[in-house]
C-alpha cells in the first residue's frame, strides 16, 4: 500500500519498528565500512573511561590537599597572632606565648612536612592522569576516525525515505522548489520578513512540495526601566504635650519608563502545497477538548461545545456560510469554524479524513497529540506543531561522531527514532487527508531539477557559521541574517550577508513624581535605546549535488590539481571552507 491514509495507525503497527530496525541496520552497515573493531573499542573505551575515573579521584584526592594546606596556613598565621599579642607589653601572658608558639611550630611543620608535599605529590599524579587519559582518549578518536568520517547530512531523511511511501527529502532547498511554493501555490515571501532562516528541510509528498522551516525572528517588545530618589521635606507637629515643633520626613519616590526592546524567538513550522481544494481557507488551533480523555467532565465539556456549534451552524442572521457535520466530535476537536467554503472543506475532509484526524487528535501515547495549528490560505498549508520547538531536525554529521562505539551507537539510533518521530506527526495531519495524496503537482508530473539554492538556504548556511562571523562591532545583541546574491559565475554565487543588530545608547528620562507632601520631584531613570546597526560581509558558494561529506573531506585533505583549482575559484583554502548539505561555502 503506497498511500498512507491512517497515518497514526501505520506509524503504530508498521512504521516506528520499521524503521528502528532500519536505523540499526544503517549503523551496522557504516561500522562495516569503516572497519572499527567493535571488541577493540569497547576495550579501548572501558580503559577511557577507567582513566576518567582515576583523574576525577586524582583531582579530588588534590582538592583536599589544598584544603589541608589552607587550613594548616590558617591555623599558623592564628597561633603566631596569638603568640605575639601573649608576648606583648600588653598582655605579658609568657605561658600563653610559649604555647601559641609550639602551636605554631607544630602547624608549620605539618604544613611543609606533610601537606605540601602531599599536595605535590597528589597534584603530579593528577597531571600524570590527566596527560595518560588524553593519550588513551587521542587514540580512541583516531580509531573511531574511519567510522565518524563516514557519517553524512542526509542520511536520516534517507531513512525516512525507506520507511514511508510518497515521500523524499531534497538534498537543499532549491530555488527551484521555491519557485514552486511560489508560483504553483502562491506562497508569500513576506512571511519571512524580520526573520532568519537558521534551518530548512524541503521535500514532497507525492510530488507536492513540504518544507520544515526554523528561523530566528525579532519584534519589538517592551521593558520596564526603573529610578528612585530619597526625598526630605519638613513639618511643624505636636508633641505630645501639645508644643509645637519641627520634624524631618523621608520618602524614596520611584518612577518608571517603558521603552522599546529587541525580543528574539525560534518560529518552527511546516509549509505544504497542494492544488486540492485550491479555494478553501480555514484555521485551527490545538482544542483544550482533545486532551480531556473520556471522563464525565470531559464528555460534559464535548457535549457543550457541540451544541454550541449546532447552535452556531443554524445561526442565518450572520456571514458566516459554517454548516455542521454529521462527526460531532470531529467538529469539536477540529474547530475550524471559520472555513470558506463549505463543499471545498468537506471534499478535504471526507469522512475517512475525519477519522484519521480525529485518531491523531485524541492520541496521547502514540504521537504527540492536538498539539498543531493549522492554517490553509488556498493551496498553501502552513502547520505549526508545538513539538518542533524540541525538535532537532537538523542532522549534522558532527552530532554523531564519538570515540566511543556502543555510546555512538546508542546516540545515532535514539536521533534518528526520535527525528522519525517529529518529523513524520509534523507532517501526518496532511497524510491524513486522502485527496492531499491523490492529487499531484503538474511541476511532478513533468519533473523537476535541482540547481541553486534558495535564500533559505543561503540564511541557513550563514547561521551555520554563526553570528559572530557577520556581526556589527558595536551590536550588543542577536543578529537577524539576511542575504542577497550579489553575482553568480560558473556555478559560484556570490552571496552578500548583512547581520541586522543593535547597539545600545544609554539615556535618561527625568520623571516628576509627587510625594506625600504634595510637592513634585524629578526623579531620573537611566534605560536603553536600541539603534538598529547593519554590517554586510561576502560570502562565496557553490552547490555540488551528489557530492558527499566523505567525498569532500578527501578532496580537501589532498588536492588534487583539480580540488585546488576548485578552492581557487571559490577564493578560499581548505582549512576554511565549509561543506554543508551539498554546498561548499567559504
Amino acid at each position: 500500500m503506497d498511500d498512507v491514509y491512517e497515518p497514526l495507525a501505520r506509524y503504530r503497527d508498521e512504521f516506528r519498528e520499521r524503521f528502528a530496525t532500519e536505523a540499526e541496520k544503517a549503523f551496522d552497515d557504516l561500522v562495516e565500512r569503516s572497519g572499527v573493531d567493535a571488541a577493540e573499542n569497547k576495550a579501548l573505551a572501558d580503559e577511557v573511561r577507567r582513566l576518567d575515573a582515576a583523574l576525577k579521584h586524582a583531582r579530588s584526592r588534590r582538592s583536599w590537599r589544598i584544603a589541608y594546606i589552607v587550613l594548616a596556613a590558617v591555623a599558623l598565621a592564628l597561633c603566631v597572632g596569638w603568640g605575639a599579642l601573649s608576648l606583648s607589653e600588653v598582655s605579658a601572658d609568657f605561658g600563653g606565648g610559649a604555647l601559641a608558639l609550639a602551636g605554631a611550630a607544630a602547624f608549620a611543620l605539618a604544613l611543609f612536612l606533610l601537606a605540601i608535599p602531599a599536595f605535590r605529590r597528589s597534584d603530579a599524579e593528577a597531571k600524570a592522569a590527566a596527560a595518560r587519559l588524553e593519550a588513551k582518549t587521542s587514540e580512541a578518536w583516531e580509531q573511531m576516525a574511519p567510522l565518524n568520517r563516514l557519517y553524512d547530512w542526509d542520511i536520516v531523511p534517507k531513512l525516512v525515505e525507506k520507511v514511508v511511501p510518497r515521500i523524499a527529502f531534497d538534498p537543499y532547498f532549491t530555488e527551484s522548489r521555491l519557485s514552486q511554493l511560489r508560483g504553483s501555490f502562491g506562497w508569500d515571501d513576506a512571511f519571512n520578513d524580520g526573520k532568519s532562516v537558521v534551518f530548512s528541510q524541503s521535500g514532497e509528498i507525492n510530488g507536492n512540495p513540504f518544507v520544515f522551516g526554523d528561523a530566528l525572528e525579532m519584534r519589538w517588545g517592551t521593558r520596564a526601566y526603573s529610578g528612585s530618589r530619597t526625598v526630605s521635606w519638613t513639618e511643624l507637629e505636636r508633641d505630645p504635650e501639645g508644643r509645637l515643633r519641627n520634624v524631618t520626613r523621608y520618602q524614596t519616590l520611584t518612577a518608571t519608563v517603558t521603552k522599546p526592546f529587541p525580543e528574539y524567538s525560534r518560529d518552527r513550522f511546516l509549509v505544504y502545497g497542494n492544488d486540492a481544494a485550491p479555494n478553501l481557507v480555514f484555521h485551527r488551533e490545538p482544542s483544550p477538548l482533545s486532551a480531556r480523555g473520556e471522563g464525565f467532565f470531559a464528555r460534559r465539556a464535548l457535549k457543550r461545545e457541540i451544541r454550541r456549534l449546532e447552535r452556531h451552524s443554524r445561526k442565518l442572521d450572520d456571514d458566516s456560510n459554517y454548516t455542521i457535520m454529521g462527526n460531532r466530535e470531529f467538529e469539536a476537536l477540529f474547530h475550524a469554524v471559520d472555513r470558506s467554503d463549505e463543499v471545498e472543506f468537506r471534499l478535504l475532509y471526507t469522512p475517512l479524513a475525519q477519522i484519521q484526524t480525529l485518531a491523531l487528535l485524541r492520541d496521547r501515547e502514540v504521537g504527540y497529540g492536538d498539539d498543531f495549528s493549522f492554517i490553509k490560505s488556498r493551496k498553501v498549508n502552513l502547520l505549526r506543531p508545538s513539538h518542533l520547538n524540541e525538535a532537532d531536525l537538523d542532522a549534522n554529521p558532527s552530532k554523531f561522531a564519538s570515540y566511543d562505539l556502543e555510546a555512538a551507537r546508542a546516540f545515532f539510533t535514539a536521533f534518528c527514532r526520535r527525528y522519525f518521530k517529529d518529523a513524520y506527526f509534523a507532517l501526518a495531519p496532511l497524510l491524513a487527508i486522502p485527496l492531499y495524496q491523490q492529487t499531484r503537482t503538474h511541476e511532478n508530473i513533468h519533473g523537476g531539477g535541482a540547481g541553486y539554492a534558495s535564500f533559505w538556504e543561503h540564511e541557513a548556511i550563514a547561521n551555520f557559521y554563526g553570528e559572530g562571523r557577520f556581526r556589527h562591532p558595536r551590536s550588543a545583541t542577536r543578529n537577524i541574517l539576511k542575504t542577497h546574491v550579489a553575482s553568480r559565475e560558473d556555478g559560484f554565487s556570490e552571496l552578500e550577508v548583512t547581520a541586522y543588530g543593535h547597539q545600545v545608547v544609554k539615556r535618561t528620562d527625568v520623571v516628576s513624581v509627587m510625594a506625600r507632601n504634595g510637592r513634585y520631584y524629578s526623579v531620573t531613570v537611566p534605560w536603553d535605546e536600541y539603534q538598529p546597526v547593519s554590517r554586510t560581509t561576502p560570502i562565496r558558494i557553490t552547490e555540488r549535488e551528489g557530492l558527499s561529506r566523505t567525498g569532500y573531506d578527501e578532496g580537501a585533505a589532498l588536492p588534487s590539481e583539480e580540488w585546488r583549482e576548485f578552492f581557487r575559484a571559490l577564493g578560499a583554502s581548505p582549512s576554511a571552507a565549509r561543506f554543508r548539505r551539498s554546498i561548499v561555502s567559504g
